[in-house]
Order: C-alpha cells, then sequence, then structure tokens
C-alpha cells in the first residue's frame, strides 16, 4: 500500500496542520499574565482566566477581557479540577476554543485520554491549572499553574506537574531553574532526564526505631552528574534518647558518600545548631545530638 503524504501540492485542511509536528510547539501562552488562573473576588467556586493568548497545536485563541469559569460545588472531601482550553476541529463545530473543566479527583494529576481530550486536529485539552477545592468552602484552596511559554526553540514552566502533559519524546523544558528532557531509554521506555545532572529523589528506608515527622521522609539524589549527593530528611525517633553515630537511613548503591561530610540542621522542630553525619553508612545523628526530631540537609562528595 502507498504511503500517504500531507503537504505537497494540493488541498490541506486545519486537521492536517494540527498533527503536524513538523517545527511545532503543541502548547504554549504569549505573555506572562496571559490565561493565568486566579480565585474569583466574588463568585463562589469559580475562577478567573486572565485575558491574553494562547496557542496549541496550530491554533491561537485571544481573550479581550478576563474569563470566568465556573466549577461544580463541593459538600466534603478535597477535590482537584483541571482547567483546559478545549479545541475542536470538527466540521460540526470548528472553534472557537472554549474553557473546560475536568474533575481528576483527590490528587493533583494531570489525566490522559479518554478523561481529557488528547486529539490535536479533532478534539484537544490544553491544561493551564489544576485547582484544588475543600468541601464547605466556596474559593479554591490552592492553585497549580500548569502553563508553558515557548519561543526562538526553548520552552520554560512554572509547576513540574506540566511535565505530565508535555511527555513526547525529544520534549525539553525549564522548570525551576532546572533543564528536563523527555528521552527514549529503551525500545520500550521513555521518561524525564534532568540534563543538569540531578538525578530524581530517592526515598530511603529508615533503620528501625526511626519513623517519618508527619508527612516528611528521608530521601537523596545525585547532583551535579553524579559528583555529589544532597540529602534531606525530617525524622523522629519512637524512643527516649539518641545518641551520636546512630544510622537514621542507609544509602543504596551508587550513592555512597567519598568522603565523611557533615550536614547543617534543626532538632525538635527548633533548636539550631546541630550537625548530622554523611558517610558510607548513610545518614547519621552527628556530633550533637539534641533531641529525638532530626531535620537536616545538605551536599556530599560521591565517590
Amino acid at each position: 500500500m502507498p504511503l500517504i503524504s500531507t503537504y505537497y501540492d494540493g488541498p490541506v485542511t486545519e486537521s492536517d496542520r494540527a498533527q503536524n509536528p513538523a517545527g511545532r510547539i503543541e502548547y504554549g501562552v504569549y505573555g506572562n499574565e496571559d490565561f493565568r488562573v486566579t480565585a474569583h473576588p466574588s463568585i463562589p467556586y469559580a475562577v478567573l482566566v486572565k485575558k491574553g493568548r494562547a496557542h496549541g497545536h496550530g491554533v491561537t485563541d485571544e481573550a479581550e477581557i478576563d474569563q470566568v469559569v465556573n466549577c461544580p460545588p463541593l459538600a466534603s472531601g478535597v477535590r482537584w479540577d483541571l482547567i483546559v482550553i478545549r479545541r475542536n476541529w470538527q466540521p460540526e463545530l470548528g472553534g472557537p476554543s472554549t474553557f473546560a473543566v475536568i474533575d481528576v479527583g483527590t490528587n493533583p494529576v494531570i489525566p490522559d485520554a479518554p478523561t481529557r481530550k488528547v486529539g490535536p486536529g479533532v478534539e484537544d485539552d490544553q491544561p493551564i491549572a489544576l485547582v484544588r477545592w475543600q468541601g464547605g468552602t466556596s474559593a479554591p484552596m490552592e492553585i497549580r499553574d500548569l502553563r508553558v511559554w515557548s519561543n526562538n526553540g526553548g520552552m520554560f514552566a512554572v509547576d513540574p506537574l506540566a511535565r505530565q502533559y508535555l511527555n513526547k519524546i525529544g520534549t525539553k523544558v525549564k522548570i525551576a531553574g532546572e533543564v528536563w528532557s523527555y528521552e527514549r531509554l529503551s525500545a520500550t521506555e521513555a521518561d524525564w532526564v534532568n540534563e543538569d545532572g540531578s538525578g530524581p529523589w530517592v526515598e530511603l528506608t529508615l533503620e528501625q526505631g526511626w519513623a517519618n515527622n508527619g508527612a516528611s521522609r528521608a530521601r537523596a539524589r545525585t547532583m551535579g552528574r553524579g559528583s555529589f549527593i544532597q540529602v534531606q530528611a525530617d525524622v523522629r525517633y519512637t524512643g527516649s534518647t539518641i545518641y551520636e553515630g546512630w544510622i537514621i537511613a542507609k544509602f543504596p548503591g551508587g550513592m555512597i558518600p567519598k568522603e565523611h561530610t557533615f550536614v547543617p540542621g534543626t532538632t525538635n522542630g527548633y533548636r539550631s545548631g546541630a550537625v548530622y553525619s554523611v558517610y558510607a553508612g548513610g545518614i547519621a545523628v552527628g556530633p550533637f545530638p539534641l533531641g529525638t526530631v532530626c531535620q537536616l540537609g545538605g551536599v556530599g562528595v560521591l565517590k
């Protein structure tokens, strides 16, 4: 069967243009405030989308005034709503684009199809914000900015969650000072890679007697393309007394520091000046064990 080729001489539709990836940035907004989502000052269960311009798959949308987007009320519990720009190329509609609200549940995630429309040239959703509602409260509790900006071969985003909908092989985006690229890792796998050399955070298993301090934990990651290890911990000892040198959590293979390093911290949530030890055995209580709660963070040199 012969190939079906588009963009030679002959008719080309808007759907053809939307589906062609050559030289295309899939989504973006133009200005710093364009299409930023904020809480509505007076309407319950509503948000404002700031005026401006946004683009997606060959279509540009402009709002000359701020737009009101209404969300369903919530009697109890927690709900996250995804605010999107919905584009429809189908003949019976053919635009203009609209705003839509997608209930994504109790966690801040950007769903794939079919929950979110993913179909350039047919029907497609551009995420611009996630909004958290608390039952009985008509104002949003939290708004996470999912917009991206693209120009002159670069892309910038505010929130790491934006990577969930930018996950196409070859995508590169800068978020919070770090450059991420979505790369082919094997014949069947692709994932985000930190080009600045910072690996993903690895959750560390706490030694016997140690527990997380609330929702916090002990974790570590490589930095500087494998030259350094960064550690963070907010833990507590379940007994009455801790002693210098007690290991809080051991490091996995590939994260063994080259030298014995001391990192700063606090104990019992307020007593500063404590120093903790990072070495081949893992993270340990340092020379100044002042309390049962240990909070620390620092960088050591890897082997």
